[in-house]
């Protein structure tokens, strides 16, 4: 009768353990990864504001681009107006 009451207590101990162990493990484990969802909510928020800046810049660079105007362009005389200095010097 003593050995199954010490095989109950072992038993009983045993358990207890087991299930101590597992609600510790369990909490650690919940903790690391409410720590890796934190961590990956900090790095997308990063990149977005990252990718926001560079589509500021783009904007900006376009918008100066567009501002700063056209470049002027020279017309040159084409056909027998242009020739005719070339004639000229000739003569």
């Amino acid at each position: 009768m003593m050995s199954a009451n010490i095989n109950i207590a072992v038993l009983l101990w045993v358990t207890a353990a087991f299930a101590f162990g597992t609600l510790i493990g369990f909490s650690f484990r919940s903790r690391q990864i409410s720590k890796s969802k934190r961590r990956i909510l900090e790095l997308e928020t990063e990149m977005v504001d990252n990718h926001a800046e560079i589509l500021r810049l783009h904007k900006y660079q376009a918008e100066k681009k567009a501002s700063s105007g056209k470049v002027p362009v020279i017309s040159m005389p084409v056909g027998e107006a242009s020739a005719s200095p070339k004639a000229k010097a000739k003569a």
